[in-house]
Protein backbone atom coordinates (compact mmCIF):
# COMPACT_ATOMS: atom_id res chain seq x y z
CA UNK A 1 0.00 0.00 0.00
CA UNK A 2 1.45 3.55 -1.11
CA UNK A 3 1.84 5.71 2.47
CA UNK A 4 3.16 9.23 2.47
CA UNK A 5 6.17 7.76 3.95
CA UNK A 6 7.01 5.91 0.82
CA UNK A 7 6.16 8.99 -1.60
CA UNK A 8 8.77 10.87 0.14
CA UNK A 9 11.22 8.74 -0.07
CA UNK A 10 10.93 8.44 -3.45
CA UNK A 11 9.84 11.53 -4.84
CA UNK A 12 13.52 12.99 -4.73
CA UNK A 13 15.22 9.81 -6.46
CA UNK A 14 12.06 10.14 -9.31
CA UNK A 15 13.03 13.94 -9.79
CA UNK A 16 16.75 13.44 -9.82
CA UNK A 17 16.60 10.99 -12.77
CA UNK A 18 13.65 12.48 -14.87
CA UNK A 19 14.22 15.63 -14.88
CA UNK A 20 14.31 16.98 -18.27
CA UNK A 21 12.69 20.30 -19.91
CA UNK A 22 12.48 21.80 -23.23
CA UNK A 23 11.98 25.51 -24.13
CA UNK A 24 9.28 26.40 -26.32
CA UNK A 25 9.29 30.04 -26.47
CA UNK A 26 11.92 33.02 -27.55
CA UNK A 27 13.53 35.62 -25.00
CA UNK A 28 11.36 37.07 -22.21
CA UNK A 29 12.44 38.92 -18.92
CA UNK A 30 10.64 36.48 -17.09
CA UNK A 31 10.47 32.45 -17.47
CA UNK A 32 7.95 29.74 -16.34
CA UNK A 33 8.48 26.39 -16.07
CA UNK A 34 5.14 24.18 -16.20
CA UNK A 35 4.72 20.19 -15.80
CA UNK A 36 2.25 17.53 -16.53
CA UNK A 37 1.77 14.83 -13.94
CA UNK A 38 1.56 11.93 -15.98
CA UNK A 39 3.49 12.62 -19.07
CA UNK A 40 5.97 9.59 -19.94
CA UNK A 41 7.97 11.47 -21.80
CA UNK A 42 9.70 14.80 -23.30
CA UNK A 43 8.21 13.96 -27.04
CA UNK A 44 4.88 13.52 -25.60
CA UNK A 45 5.00 16.76 -22.93
CA UNK A 46 5.79 18.56 -26.45
CA UNK A 47 3.44 17.05 -28.82
CA UNK A 48 0.33 17.54 -26.24
CA UNK A 49 1.21 20.29 -24.43
CA UNK A 50 2.84 22.24 -26.27
CA UNK A 51 0.32 24.46 -27.67
CA UNK A 52 -1.04 24.90 -24.42
CA UNK A 53 2.07 26.28 -22.78
CA UNK A 54 3.33 28.45 -26.29
CA UNK A 55 0.19 29.91 -25.68
CA UNK A 56 0.25 30.72 -21.53
CA UNK A 57 3.76 32.11 -22.52
CA UNK A 58 2.11 34.46 -24.70
CA UNK A 59 -0.54 35.75 -22.52
CA UNK A 60 2.03 35.99 -19.71
CA UNK A 61 5.12 37.72 -22.33
CA UNK A 62 7.02 35.20 -20.58
CA UNK A 63 9.18 32.16 -21.61
CA UNK A 64 7.41 29.05 -21.10
CA UNK A 65 9.68 26.01 -20.25
CA UNK A 66 7.73 22.35 -20.11
CA UNK A 67 9.79 20.33 -17.34
CA UNK A 68 9.20 16.39 -17.51
CA UNK A 69 9.12 14.09 -15.06
CA UNK A 70 8.29 10.90 -13.75
CA UNK A 71 5.36 10.72 -11.36
CA UNK A 72 3.13 13.15 -9.60
CA UNK A 73 6.07 12.60 -6.58
CA UNK A 74 8.65 13.98 -8.50
CA UNK A 75 6.66 17.01 -9.41
CA UNK A 76 6.10 17.40 -6.24
CA UNK A 77 10.11 17.07 -5.34
CA UNK A 78 10.46 19.77 -7.97
CA UNK A 79 7.71 22.10 -6.82
CA UNK A 80 8.82 22.05 -3.89
CA UNK A 81 12.35 22.79 -4.99
CA UNK A 82 11.18 25.90 -6.96
CA UNK A 83 12.11 23.92 -10.15
CA UNK A 84 8.14 23.98 -11.03
CA UNK A 85 6.01 26.80 -11.04
CA UNK A 86 2.74 25.50 -12.95
CA UNK A 87 1.71 21.76 -12.69
CA UNK A 88 -1.04 20.68 -15.06
CA UNK A 89 -2.41 17.37 -12.82
CA UNK A 90 -5.45 15.32 -11.37
CA UNK A 91 -7.75 15.44 -8.38
CA UNK A 92 -5.61 12.82 -6.52
CA UNK A 93 -2.12 14.03 -8.13
CA UNK A 94 -3.08 17.40 -6.55
CA UNK A 95 -4.30 16.41 -3.09
CA UNK A 96 -0.43 13.76 -3.10
CA UNK A 97 1.36 16.94 -4.06
CA UNK A 98 -0.68 19.32 -1.79
CA UNK A 99 0.39 17.47 1.33
CA UNK A 100 3.89 17.30 0.34
CA UNK A 101 4.00 21.01 -0.48
CA UNK A 102 2.38 23.97 -0.17
CA UNK A 103 1.33 24.26 -3.64
CA UNK A 104 -2.50 26.34 -4.63
CA UNK A 105 -5.15 25.56 -7.00
CA UNK A 106 -5.28 28.13 -9.66
CA UNK A 107 -7.53 26.73 -12.76
CA UNK A 108 -10.01 23.73 -12.97
CA UNK A 109 -9.85 22.48 -16.23
CA UNK A 110 -13.73 20.81 -16.74
CA UNK A 111 -14.08 16.99 -18.11
CA UNK A 112 -17.92 16.57 -18.59
CA UNK A 113 -19.41 13.19 -17.38
CA UNK A 114 -16.25 12.79 -15.12
CA UNK A 115 -17.37 10.24 -12.88
CA UNK A 116 -16.12 6.63 -11.68
CA UNK A 117 -18.54 3.80 -11.26
CA UNK A 118 -18.02 -0.54 -10.82
CA UNK A 119 -19.01 -2.11 -14.10
CA UNK A 120 -20.26 -5.57 -13.91
CA UNK A 121 -21.19 -8.76 -16.30
CA UNK A 122 -25.22 -8.45 -17.10
CA UNK A 123 -25.10 -12.26 -16.55
CA UNK A 124 -23.54 -12.51 -13.70
CA UNK A 125 -26.41 -11.45 -11.75
CA UNK A 126 -25.36 -8.84 -9.53
CA UNK A 127 -28.18 -6.13 -8.42
CA UNK A 128 -26.85 -4.36 -5.59
CA UNK A 129 -23.84 -3.35 -3.83
CA UNK A 130 -23.65 -6.19 -1.24
CA UNK A 131 -24.08 -8.73 -4.11
CA UNK A 132 -19.80 -7.25 -4.54
CA UNK A 133 -18.91 -8.41 -0.93
CA UNK A 134 -15.78 -11.20 -1.42
CA UNK A 135 -15.79 -10.07 -4.94
CA UNK A 136 -12.65 -9.39 -7.11
CA UNK A 137 -12.75 -6.01 -8.20
CA UNK A 138 -9.88 -4.74 -10.78
CA UNK A 139 -8.80 -0.80 -9.91
CA UNK A 140 -5.85 1.09 -11.75
CA UNK A 141 -3.69 1.83 -8.60
CA UNK A 142 -3.17 5.67 -8.06
CA UNK A 143 -5.66 7.12 -10.37
CA UNK A 144 -8.79 9.52 -9.25
CA UNK A 145 -11.47 7.86 -11.46
CA UNK A 146 -10.03 4.38 -11.25
CA UNK A 147 -8.84 3.70 -7.70
CA UNK A 148 -10.09 6.46 -5.44
CA UNK A 149 -13.48 7.43 -6.38
CA UNK A 150 -14.54 3.52 -6.48
CA UNK A 151 -13.28 2.74 -3.28
CA UNK A 152 -14.99 5.49 -1.69
CA UNK A 153 -18.27 4.99 -4.02
CA UNK A 154 -18.02 1.24 -2.38
CA UNK A 155 -17.54 2.53 0.85
CA UNK A 156 -20.37 5.02 0.47
CA UNK A 157 -22.65 2.12 -0.12
CA UNK A 158 -21.69 -0.02 2.54
CA UNK A 159 -18.44 -1.93 1.15
CA UNK A 160 -15.27 -1.64 2.98
CA UNK A 161 -12.94 -1.89 -0.06
CA UNK A 162 -9.96 -2.95 2.45
CA UNK A 163 -12.01 -5.58 4.15
CA UNK A 164 -15.03 -6.72 2.12
CA UNK A 165 -13.42 -7.23 -1.51
CA UNK A 166 -10.62 -8.51 -3.40
CA UNK A 167 -8.90 -5.61 -4.69
CA UNK A 168 -6.93 -6.39 -7.61
CA UNK A 169 -4.23 -3.71 -9.08
CA UNK A 170 -3.78 -3.72 -12.89
CA UNK A 171 -3.27 -1.94 -16.03
CA UNK A 172 -6.29 0.12 -17.17
CA UNK A 173 -6.48 -1.73 -20.37
CA UNK A 174 -6.17 -5.12 -18.84
CA UNK A 175 -9.39 -4.35 -16.62
CA UNK A 176 -12.44 -5.21 -19.47
CA UNK A 177 -10.75 -8.17 -20.75
CA UNK A 178 -9.89 -9.91 -16.78
CA UNK A 179 -13.55 -9.43 -16.22
CA UNK A 180 -14.91 -10.65 -19.60
CA UNK A 181 -12.77 -13.95 -18.80
CA UNK A 182 -13.94 -14.18 -15.53
CA UNK A 183 -10.50 -13.39 -14.00
CA UNK A 184 -12.12 -10.70 -11.63
CA UNK A 185 -16.11 -9.82 -11.20
CA UNK A 186 -16.22 -6.00 -11.59
CA UNK A 187 -14.36 -3.60 -12.87
CA UNK A 188 -13.68 -0.04 -11.00
CA UNK A 189 -13.37 2.08 -14.04
CA UNK A 190 -14.40 5.97 -15.87
CA UNK A 191 -16.95 4.82 -16.97
CA UNK A 192 -17.13 7.70 -20.13
CA UNK A 193 -13.27 6.10 -21.02
CA UNK A 194 -14.74 2.49 -20.26
CA UNK A 195 -17.90 2.97 -22.83
CA UNK A 196 -15.60 5.02 -25.28
CA UNK A 197 -12.46 2.76 -25.00
CA UNK A 198 -14.29 -1.30 -24.21
CA UNK A 199 -18.39 -1.01 -24.90
CA UNK A 200 -18.55 0.27 -27.87
CA UNK A 201 -16.09 -2.13 -29.53
CA UNK A 202 -18.10 -5.25 -28.71
CA UNK A 203 -20.90 -6.41 -30.66
CA UNK A 204 -23.42 -6.66 -28.21
CA UNK A 205 -21.71 -4.79 -25.03
CA UNK A 206 -24.83 -2.60 -24.43
CA UNK A 207 -26.80 -4.92 -23.18
CA UNK A 208 -24.17 -7.83 -22.32
CA UNK A 209 -22.41 -5.52 -19.08
CA UNK A 210 -23.82 -2.89 -17.07
CA UNK A 211 -22.88 0.21 -14.46
CA UNK A 212 -23.76 -1.05 -10.82
CA UNK A 213 -22.61 2.08 -9.25
CA UNK A 214 -22.28 5.46 -10.07
CA UNK A 215 -20.94 8.47 -8.12
CA UNK A 216 -21.48 11.46 -8.70
CA UNK A 217 -19.22 14.31 -10.96
CA UNK A 218 -15.57 14.65 -9.69
CA UNK A 219 -13.31 17.55 -9.25
CA UNK A 220 -12.24 19.08 -11.76
CA UNK A 221 -8.38 18.14 -13.30
CA UNK A 222 -6.30 21.53 -12.95
CA UNK A 223 -3.57 24.06 -13.36
CA UNK A 224 -1.65 24.39 -9.72
CA UNK A 225 0.55 26.73 -8.67
CA UNK A 226 4.10 26.22 -6.74
CA UNK A 227 3.74 27.89 -3.00
CA UNK A 228 7.03 30.30 -3.96
CA UNK A 229 4.06 31.66 -7.05
CA UNK A 230 2.32 34.38 -4.35
CA UNK A 231 0.11 37.37 -4.25
CA UNK A 232 0.11 39.47 -7.07
CA UNK A 233 1.84 37.18 -9.49
CA UNK A 234 -0.27 34.09 -8.41
CA UNK A 235 -3.44 36.85 -9.06
CA UNK A 236 -2.02 37.85 -12.24
CA UNK A 237 -1.40 34.35 -13.84
CA UNK A 238 -4.78 33.25 -12.90
CA UNK A 239 -6.74 36.51 -14.49
CA UNK A 240 -4.72 35.70 -17.52
CA UNK A 241 -5.68 32.32 -18.07
CA UNK A 242 -9.71 33.24 -17.11
CA UNK A 243 -9.60 36.43 -19.62
CA UNK A 244 -7.65 34.17 -22.61
CA UNK A 245 -9.81 31.07 -21.78
CA UNK A 246 -10.63 30.78 -25.95
CA UNK A 247 -7.30 30.90 -27.33
CA UNK A 248 -6.00 29.01 -24.32
CA UNK A 249 -8.26 26.27 -25.12
CA UNK A 250 -7.76 26.06 -28.36
CA UNK A 251 -4.41 25.74 -28.08
CA UNK A 252 -5.13 22.87 -25.48
CA UNK A 253 -6.98 21.38 -28.84
CA UNK A 254 -3.95 21.42 -30.88
CA UNK A 255 -2.18 18.63 -29.10
CA UNK A 256 -1.77 15.83 -30.69
CA UNK A 257 -0.75 12.35 -29.01
CA UNK A 258 2.39 11.74 -29.37
CA UNK A 259 1.68 7.81 -30.08
CA UNK A 260 -1.04 7.94 -32.82
CA UNK A 261 -0.67 11.26 -33.80
CA UNK A 262 -4.91 11.73 -33.14
CA UNK A 263 -6.41 14.78 -30.95
CA UNK A 264 -4.61 14.62 -27.56
CA UNK A 265 -7.38 16.35 -25.55
CA UNK A 266 -10.89 15.17 -26.71
CA UNK A 267 -11.53 14.05 -22.83
CA UNK A 268 -11.75 17.85 -22.17
CA UNK A 269 -14.27 18.59 -25.14
CA UNK A 270 -16.70 21.41 -23.67
CA UNK A 271 -14.40 22.26 -20.98
CA UNK A 272 -14.13 25.41 -19.43
CA UNK A 273 -11.17 27.21 -17.30
CA UNK A 274 -12.80 28.02 -13.56
CA UNK A 275 -10.72 29.48 -10.50
CA UNK A 276 -10.90 26.81 -8.03
CA UNK A 277 -9.70 26.36 -4.63
CA UNK A 278 -8.72 24.04 -2.60
CA UNK A 279 -11.60 23.26 -0.58
CA UNK A 280 -13.26 22.10 -3.85
CA UNK A 281 -10.75 18.56 -3.01
CA UNK A 282 -11.68 18.07 -0.10
CA UNK A 283 -13.67 14.81 -1.06
CA UNK A 284 -10.79 13.45 -2.97
CA UNK A 285 -9.17 13.99 0.59
CA UNK A 286 -12.10 11.85 1.49
CA UNK A 287 -11.24 8.89 -1.25
CA UNK A 288 -7.86 8.34 0.14
CA UNK A 289 -9.00 7.82 3.36
CA UNK A 290 -11.88 5.24 2.19
CA UNK A 291 -8.59 3.94 -0.15
CA UNK A 292 -6.88 3.08 3.72
CA UNK A 293 -4.60 6.42 3.04
CA UNK A 294 -5.93 8.86 5.69
CA UNK A 295 -2.36 10.46 5.86
CA UNK A 296 -3.69 12.52 2.63
CA UNK A 297 -6.24 13.80 4.92
CA UNK A 298 -5.98 17.25 6.19
CA UNK A 299 -6.51 16.59 9.50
Amino acid sequence: MMTLSHLVKGALAVFLVAFSNVVLAGSHSKTYTMTVTDAESMEEMVSEWGPLAEALGSILNAEMKLIQVASHTGAAEAMRAGKVDLAFTGPAEYVAINKLTNGEAMIGIARPDYYCGIVVKTADGYTTASDLKGKKISFKQGSTSYHFCPMKLLKDYGIDPLTDIEAVFTSKSLQHPAMVRGDTDAMATNIRTWIKNDRSKEPTGNGDYKVLLRSGDLPMDMIMAGGHIKGEEYDTIKNAIVENEKMLLEALFRGVDANDGTAAHSKYEGTRLVPVKDSDYDVVREMYVAAGMPEFNLE
